[in-house]
């Protein structure tokens, strides 16, 4: 009796043994379960114009609590982001075209159903700027003025290259007062007596003969060339056309950039409307001032071998003469503008932009060839000016798109013809990638909370900015 009791005994201690260190862990796994998970709540509302109209894509950014969260607003102007922890946040919303809205302390609240957020966007208030001054036609007048006194070593006229940034266009009158100050300079007929000694001493065109007649003959010839090239190029060419028969002096870059400049500048012209263009004016006036000094020379030319010594000569030329005003002449020119080139703000190739899809982009359901509109998430600045705004457009085309696994992994997507309009009027041409000549898709992924993607891509061309602020 005794023994069966002590076996009892014995198993209950045992027992007891072994429940005894899973009593804590039990506690505390108990203890564990009985605290409540910390609740998310969300901050959600609807974008407006004054007039009630929804806004599209306006960008709404939040911050609070060490937390910082972005997203986009729909079609209806609606907005949502999820995942905040409950506490006092700050609110901006900004949009294309209309002034930031912002508000402080915006309390996520904690119970469903609670009022949303209501932004009512005003346009942006815009600055006219009233300048007292000279008319255009007086500013080109001033500025045809000071041209004319460009002189490299004080001797060689060096009229037909403007040192201003804003140099208005020409007139004809003032196309022709330059050509003809050109022409009527004293270097100008000793280089075309040095050009006539030269031929002269080769027997170059030897119909001339030799003697001073024929010296005569040759100076009366290389003048009507340089005469006809002026005139009709410079002068009627280019007061048709409207284009500026000028050199526009950059000064900006590297030397391997303004020479690049100075090259390109041979093959475009700019013109009177400010903007470049193929030089139209240039390739006529050479051909036609070609065909006027077959009159005057003597001997036989072909067609093709006149007018193909013609274009060499006219571009190979300008090329060379580019390159000596960019890199040499202005450091021995005369009355050139000595202040230097003032600073056009400027988006620099390879600047990363970030954006962020309004719709149809997301990780189900975008297709190739599909367009997506894009909006600007951040400002982009250059030398303290803002050359881009938060929620200007862009807006590009899909080619090929890869989805994470996901919401937080990464996606790819291969996008074609991306142009942001900056402050909706200046583009700027966007890339996948940050090299030139890089062709791997870019990286998106989804913005926390908001079911929104945010992808960042590259400016693919500089890019100035002359009237930013």
């Amino acid at each position: 009796m005794q023994s069966s009791l002590s076996k009892v005994l014995s198993r209950k201690a045992a027992r007891h043994v072994w429940t005894a260190p899973w009593l804590p862990i039990m506690a505390l796994l108990f203890a564990v379960q009985s605290v409540p998970a910390q609740k998310t709540v969300s901050i959600q509302g609807k974008v407006t114009d004054s007039s009630g109209t929804p806004i599209l894509g306006a960008v709404v950014a939040i911050e609070g609590g060490g937390d910082a969260r972005m997203t986009v607003t729909d079609m209806e102007g609606a907005f949502q982001i999820s995942l905040l922890t409950p506490g006092n946040y700050n609110v901006k919303i900004s949009a294309s075209g209309l002034s930031d809205w912002t508000a402080e302390n915006v309390a996520a609240p904690a119970v469903p159903g609670a009022k949303p957020l209501l932004a009512v966007m005003q346009v942006a208030s815009t600055v006219t700027t009233v300048t007292v001054g000279l008319s255009p036609e007086e500013l080109a007048d001033e500025q045809v003025k000071r041209e004319t006194q460009q002189r490299v070593m004080g001797i060689i006229p060096n009229y037909f290259v403007a040192y201003d940034n804003d140099a208005a266009p020409l007139s004809p009158k003032q196309k022709l007062d330059l050509s003809f100050e050109t022409l009527i300079a004293p270097a100008t007929f000793a280089a075309v007596g040095i050009t006539a000694g030269i031929q002269q001493s080769k027997n170059s065109y030897h119909q001339f003969g030799q003697g001073s007649e024929a010296y005569g003959e040759r100076f009366g010839a290389a003048y009507g060339t340089a005469a006809t090239n002026l005139l009709v190029t410079s002068v009627l060419a280019d007061s048709v056309l409207h284009q500026d028969p000028r050199y526009f002096y950059s000064g900006r870059g590297t030397k391997k950039e303004r020479a690049w400049y100075a090259i390109k500048s041979a093959f475009r012209a700019k013109g009177d409307n400010g903007k470049w263009q193929p030089p139209y004016a240039g390739v006529l006036g050479a051909v036609g001032a070609a065909e006027l000094s077959d009159l005057y020379y003597p001997g036989s030319r072909t067609q093709y071998t006149l007018l193909g010594r013609s274009l060499m000569f006219h571009f190979a030329g300008l090329i060379g003469l580019n390159l000596g005003e960019e890199l040499f002449f202005k450091k021995f020119t005369s009355h050139a503008s000595a202040e230097p080139a003032a600073h056009v703000p400027t988006l620099r190739e390879g600047t990363p932009v970030r954006l962020i899809a309004v719709d149809g982009f997301g990780r189900q359901g975008v297709i190739g060839g599909q367009t997506i509109t894009f909006v600007l998430a951040e400002d982009l600045t250059e030398g303290g000016k803002v050359l881009a705004r938060t929620g200007d457009v862009a807006s590009g085309v899909v080619t090929q798109v890869s989805a994470g696994n996901t919401p937080d992994d990464t996606g790819s997507v291969a996008l074609q013809n991306v142009m942001l309009r900056a402050g909706g009027s200046v583009s700027v041409s966007l890339r996948s990638n940050q090299a030139r000549g890089a062709a791997t898709p870019a990286q998106y992924k989804e913005l926390p909370g908001s079911k929104k993607v945010e992808i960042t891509l590259f400016v693919a061309a500089e890019v100035a900015f002359p009237e930013a602020e």
